[in-house]
């Protein structure tokens, strides 16, 4: 890693992303959902429809960012992380906004708008003239350093339009009794899915309190708990006078490690208990950049019909973007898994591509942010 170690101690400005590219495989899935299907004319009052999008006069199927998301906090949160509270006020929700205490509103972001008492030096309630509490604006907002694309289908897909029913007293079906069947249809499909998504290390445990929008992430007053708690004051990149609180480094790290490593352990979509499917990665690319643009996001391509990798499509990436390497590159894929493309472990324009299963792979990559990026 030394060679890495040079360029990250020669780099003024480091800003540091792990960038990834993820396919995952499913069959007889429905993963995510928008309701009535309005495309078919036939009239179907339980029917419900897979989301999807079209392209180039084809259809390919959708998994919703913030459904994938869903997924991956849930993980987190089953692995152990203290998940912030919702709080629904109504047309509008909102987590508590505490990345201190919540990892997840550290790296998922947050937005809370809200009014809290105002109070003097001595911690007494300020009053108006007319004996009314006054209020102080505590709204804050946070960009989450976690960015993920939908994920979608390699190749188009031909849906299946499953009819089924619910009840179990059929001999009552043509009496016409409340007994008799409900009947509901639902669409599934089997296709491989992409997905891509960066994760600004800079970012991590790293909060401004400036008063501006998306720059108030955190009050005077847990900016100051920062730095009393074992943190730092650090400027910020592009603009010096804008200070900024960072966690310790250890808390940093762990929130890094953490968020990656549970794609080991992810599981989500709709439809489980009759359509269950894994959404694990099957293949997964890892490595640390400088910069915030995914390099590894057009290597699953379609040939002749059917989803593969563009293997000159990754050779082209690792040797155009050399230069903005702050890690080797670590893939990983599943025994199984288009065993016909064969990549192999080598080293290219000093940067070394380590192979492996999955959460080998995501184990040794987590080691990098461990003792050499953050």
């Amino acid at each position: 890693m030394s060679n890495f170690e040079a360029k990250i101690g020669n780099d003024k400005i480091r800003n540091y992303f792990v960038h990834s590219s993820v396919l995952i495989d499913v069959d007889g899935a429905s993963l995510n959902n928008w309701g009535r299907d309005d495309t078919n004319t036939r009239e179907r009052e339980n029917a419900s429809a897979v989301k999807k999008v079209y392209k180039n006069g084809r259809w390919y199927a959708v998994v919703a960012g913030q459904a994938w998301r869903y997924w991956w906090r849930e993980s987190l949160g089953l692995n152990g992380w203290n998940l912030s509270p919702i709080t629904r006020d109504k047309k509008v929700a909102f987590t508590d906004a505490n990345p201190l205490e919540y990892e997840d509103d550290d790296i998922f972001g947050y937005m809370k708008a809200s009014k809290d008492d105002e109070v003097d030096d001595s911690g007494e309630v300020v009053q108006d003239k007319k004996g009314n509490t006054k209020k102080v604006d505590v709204s804050v907002t946070r960009v989450s350093p976690l960015k993920n694309s939908i994920l979608t289908s390699v190749t188009p897909i031909k849906l299946i339009n499953e009819f089924s029913s619910m009840g179990r007293h059929f001999d009552k079906l043509l009496e016409k009794a409340p007994e008799a069947p409900v009947l509901y249809e639902k669409q599934s499909y089997s296709t491989l899915l992409k997905g891509m998504f960066s994760l600004d290390l800079d970012q991590v445990g790293t909060f401004t309190k400036t008063n501006r929008s998306g720059y108030k992430n955190i009050t005077d007053i847990t900016f100051k708990q920062i730095i009393e708690d074992g943190g730092s004051e650090v400027s910020d990149l592009i603009n010096p006078n804008i200070p900024r609180a960072r966690l310790n480094i250890e808390t940093r790290r762990k929130r890094a490690k953490d968020t990656i490593s549970a794609l080991k352990t992810i599981a989500g979509g709709a439809k489980r208990t009759t359509n269950y499917a894994s959404v694990k990665p099957d293949f997964i690319i890892l490595a640390v950049l400088k910069g915030g643009n995914n390099i590894f996001d057009n290597i699953a391509v379609e040939e002749d019909g059917r989803a593969t990798l563009s293997l000159k499509a990754l050779e082209e990436a690792i040797r155009d973007n050399k230069e903005y390497f702050r890690s080797d590159v670590f893939i990983g894929k599943a025994t199984g898994f288009m065993d016909e493309v064969v990549i192999k472990e080598q080293e290219m324009e000093g940067i070394k591509i380590n192979i492996g299963s999955i959460n080998t792979m995501i184990d040794e990559f987590v080691k990098v942010l461990d003792t050499v990026v953050i």
